[in-house]
């Protein structure tokens, strides 16, 4: 299953490396700003249930880094990306 994602993928990737810097920017920046504010608001809410803070926010800690440490290994990829583009 995964042999047939890998194209598909890389096909993703190879037209959203095609767009402008701004174009990219313009898909990532929104997609991030959702991402954090969810997070922001979905932990002030926790914190209003009082205990729940406790059990809920070590889910939501792990899935923040999990998601910080994938967004900067691709951050890195499009740095040297670019580096290489010219």
């Amino acid at each position: 299953m995964l042999e047939r994602t890998k194209p598909v993928a890389a096909a993703i990737w190879k037209r959203f490396r095609s767009y402008p810097l701004f174009i990219q920017l313009l898909l990532v920046v929104p997609i991030l700003s959702a991402m954090t504010l969810t997070l922001l608001v979905g932990n002030m809410g926790l914190a209003l249930m009082g205990t729940a803070v406790a059990i809920n926010s070590v889910v939501a800690g792990w899935i923040g880094g999990v998601l910080v440490v994938v967004l900067g290994k691709a951050g890195i990829i499009v740095a040297k990306d670019h580096k290489k583009k010219g």
